[in-house]
């Protein structure tokens, strides 16, 4: 062995040691736990058994041998959850980035998925209904769901394709035989208005429909007090407003005693504030001093985020006898979005950028799934295929403000340079010896150039600033040819002739250079749009066997394969910029112009071999070894030409080991704790990234490898029949290999390993649920606490390290007290969320930052409170 090896494994060993010992230590005291109140109990605290599909079968959740975090319908209500990122904090090692709906992006195990391009695929699948979810359909509102399970490792086995880190699985309620319904209001801070109703009606003895629906608004909690021209006849959002509905019909058709047809339409329309852009540069409402101002500036022309999205559903299931059953579905999926949103946080004309990403896209999904369960054998295998269509335009919008800004900065540039030579020319060199020789001791040869650059009247600021044109006109040498066009002498050019020729001085300039991006002050207020079309047809199928074998009564033994193809045919369309039909001649500043095309296909199979042993009725321990697999792909922004040698970006592969406990320990303690080890190779990352021959930083996919290992914790605690305490935690170590790649400034970070410590994340709750006479009542706590690891950014700029707000672990107390009947039918609840009104940056863009100078942040909202009532019939 090398002693580079030892040394590495040296380094390694440690962390994997503590996280042992801590595993250890858990099951010791858990066992013990279980030792003492099993002798002292006479009877068991009423557990409720939760069935989880997690396998492809209905199972107790105690007893299935794969990490899964639950979250109910009950728990749902009582903590005023309605979509992914409202749940994440009841799942160690689970996090939902909602920060756009249409962009949202589950995180598991610390990997999230980059969610602007079309031509990628999440790290983590999401299914809804039986059904695959693509990016922009994953975050749906939660009206009348069963339950949502988070299973964490590879799925690859069971769930086929991008489900490289796990799987989100979200059960909506079927009809059933009773006939029931609700309705439900909730008002609450910023003029929330949650409304939400629900009926279930049995036609005839075997035909039940169920209808629910969904809206939700919201007030934003940041004033906008933009008011651009652009946007006088258009609606203008404060930050933060919500406004997003969503209806479903399901029919349950029970054809025999055996067989069962379900059909289901869904609707779903949203149209709210883009996400917001919280400047914080000199340039920004008040200097952008406070992220947390009551007021900001976002004068994105029309923006908005919308999404107009069906779906229709049919499922059929089969019992062909007592061992053999099967279930059939079969899906289409539609949607459009819009995702206009402000990129500088800024009301400076002269310093404006905003981006749209427009989708039209559409799925089909079916799936085959056949069981087989006899004494010894728990079997299900299967195909699976979708076909996805999709369609997106990305735009960039500048002002032709912007753009004269931008031409600004590369006159500068040139300009810079050529003094550069100048100098080096006089003084016989570039080097800082010669120039401390010349100018004196401790002058550097780049401060001498600035010092040259600044006394012949430079940088200039914008070049419709008259003052400091006519200046540049003059140490350039352009003034007497331009007063002899004028018929004027004098041979030095005023802000005043500048300003009374107005754009004549710019258009002479602008021939005599050739430079058509030259162009004057008479354009100010019209827009530069450049344009990426993408189109894209890809398709997945998939097919899969998983047997579960009992070796003996307490020992399973599962094993299982899937073989997935994906194939992609992916197109980029850049055309000229639209400013060209008004000043012929002029260039794309950011997307050259391209027609291109591309194809590829990736094989995986992917599997799992699986032990559990049933210590006794309530205790079960499991190993397990999975793999899993995510397509390669194609980046939206950035063109490939396949016959010049360049590739689509690699599929992901990851493989992870696991050993995991569950138990029910003294009758009233339930507990799930896990330890992992996993290895992701060629993780797809997002960064923003500023290439050398680009004017800004775009969004950009990058490959990285990782290792992560960490342990996690759930327990409840029945205390009393009323009372249940909770606690989910998780401890992750991550390192991580990163090529070398441009940042958002343009700068080439070089490649390099770094590794996250110990990130630790936790939620404590209690529910307290006592009967008195007036009625039931119904109390439900949670405290969240979540590190903050901002810092450890590979590409973290300095002024960001400079924000108390965005370096802050993150801490948030929230609450729901109800009061009901004792029949259940009228509900009145008081509910808090952030009740200690804790303020954090949750996310700063750098984009504009190195070509416009102009950084901006994501905040929270504060404190909120409300009130709730609900009937039930």
């Amino acid at each position: 062995m090398s002693a580079s090896i030892i040394t590495n494994l040296e380094q390694f060993k440690p962390k994997k040691l503590v996280m042992a010992q801590l595993v250890s230590a858990t099951l010791l005291t858990l066992t013990t736990w279980h030792t003492v109140n099993a002798q002292n109990s006479e009877k068991d605290a009423a557990i409720e058994v939760i069935e989880v599909t997690a396998q492809k079968r209905v199972q107790n959740v105690m007893q299935v041998p794969i990490t899964v975090g639950i979250v109910s319908s009950e728990l749902l209500e009582q903590s005023n959850s309605i979509m992914l990122g409202d749940i994440d904090k009841f799942i160690p090692g689970f996090n939902f980035n909602d920060g756009s709906v249409t962009q949202a992006g589950v995180s598991i195990r610390g990997i999230s998925s980059p969610n602007i391009s079309v031509g990628g695929d999440p790290s983590s699948a999401t299914f809804y209904d039986d059904v695959y979810m693509p990016r922009a359909a994953q975050n749906v509102l939660f009206s009348d769901i069963e339950r949502i399970e988070v299973l964490k490792g590879p799925q690859g086995t069971l769930f086929g394709r991008n489900a490289a880190m796990g799987v989100v699985n979200i059960i909506p309620k079927k009809p059933r035989e009773d006939s029931e319904g609700f309705v439900k209001l909730s008002l609450g801070t910023d003029s929330l208005i949650r409304a939400e109703a629900m009926s279930n009606v049995a036609v005839s003895d075997t035909v039940f429909i169920r209808a629910n629906l969904l809206s939700n608004t919201q007030d934003g909690f940041v004033k906008n007090v933009s008011q651009p021209d652009w946007n006088a006849n258009s609606k203008i959002y404060d930050l933060g407003t919500e406004d997003h509905q969503a209806a479903r019909i399901s029919l349950l058709w029970d054809i025999a005693a055996n067989s069962e047809f379900q059909f289901a339409v869904e609707l779903d329309d949203l149209n709210q504030a883009p996400p917001m852009a919280i400047g914080i540069s000199e340039y920004a409402l008040n200097g952008g001093r406070d992220p947390f101002a009551a007021s900001a500036e976002n004068d994105v022309r029309n923006g908005i985020e919308s999404r107009d999205m069906y779906a229709v559903t049919a499922k059929f299931l089969h019992d062909f006898d007592e061992n053999w059953s099967m279930k059939f579905v079969s899906s289409y999926r539609d949607w459009e979005t819009v995702n206009r949103e402000d990129e500088d946080g800024t009301g400076v004309l002269s310093r404006y950028l905003d981006t749209s990403n427009n989708e039209d896209s559409s799925i089909f999904y079916t799936e085959l799934q056949v069981n087989y369960v006899s004494d010894k054998v728990s079997a299900v295998a299967g195909f699976s295929y979708s076909k996805e269509d999709v369609s997106q335009q990305t735009e960039l919008n500048l002002t032709a403000d912007t753009i004269a800004r931008l031409t600004t900065v590369e006159l500068n540039n040139t300009i810079r340079g050529g003094v550069a030579e100048q100098l080096a020319a006089a003084i016989g060199g570039n080097s800082d010896e010669i120039a401390a020789a010349v100018f004196g001791p401790g002058v550097t040869f780049d401060a001498a150039v600035e010092s040259t650059f600044a006394a012949s009247g430079f940088p200039v600021d914008h070049i419709w600033n008259a003052a400091e044109w006519a200046g540049a006109l003059n140490a350039l040498g352009f003034a007497e040819p331009i007063l002899q066009a004028l018929g004027m002498t004098g041979g030095v050019l005023s802000a005043e002739v500048i300003a009374q020729t107005g754009d004549l001085t710019y258009d002479i300039v602008s021939q005599q250079l050739g430079v058509s991006e030259i162009f004057g002050p008479s354009h100010s207020g019209q827009f530069w749009q450049e344009n990426i079309f993408n189109t894209g047809d890809f398709t997945n199928w998939g097919v899969f066997a998983d047997v579960d074998y009992t070796l003996t009564d307490k020992w399973h033994v599962i094993a299982g394969l899937r073989y997935s193809k994906d194939t992609k045919d992916f197109s980029w369309s850049i055309p000229a910029t639209t400013f060209m039909s008004i000043r012929p001649g002029v260039s794309n500043q950011l997307f050259p112009q391209v027609d291109a095309t591309a194809s590829d296909s990736w094989s995986k199979v992917t599997g799992r071999v699986v032990t559990n042993y049933q210590i006794d009725k309530k205790q079960m321990v499991f190993v397990s070894y999975s793999t899993g697999y995510k397509s390669g792909g194609f980046d939206s922004l950035s063109p490939i030409d396949q016959s010049a040698g360049q590739a689509a970006f690699e599929p992901e592969d990851s493989s992870n080991f696991e050993v995991g406990y569950k138990a029910v320990l003294g009758g009233n303690l339930i507990a799930n704790v896990s330890y992992y080890q996993t290895e992701l190779d060629n993780y797809q990352v997002s960064v923003e990234s500023k290439q050398p021959e680009s004017s800004t930083a775009v969004p950009t996919i990058i490959n990285e490898n990782r290792q992560i290992s960490g342990i996690e914790l759930d327990m409840r605690w029945i205390a009393t029949d009323t009372l249940t305490m909770g606690i989910v935690t998780e401890i992750r170590d991550t390192d991580i290999d990163t090529p070398a790649f441009y940042d958002s400034t343009g700068a080439l970070l070089p490649q390099q390993s770094r590794s996250i410590d110990a990130s630790n994340n936790y939620t404590m709750t209690l529910d307290w649920a006592p009967s008195f006479e007036f009625g039931l009542a119904n109390l439900h706590v949670d405290y969240v606490f979540v590190e903050n690891t901002n810092a450890e950014r590979t590409d973290i700029q300095p002024f960001e390290l400079t924000i108390p707000a965005y370096l802050s672990d993150r801490k948030s107390l929230n609450l729901r007290f109800s009061i009901a009947s004792h029949n259940e039918s009228m509900e009145l609840a008081l509910w808090s969320r952030n009740l200690l009104d804790k303020r954090y940056v949750e996310s700063i863009s750098n984009i504009s930052t190195a070509t416009i100078g102009t950084p901006f942040a994501k905040i929270n909202r504060g404190r909120e409170v409300g009130v709730e009532f609900k009937y039930s019939f």
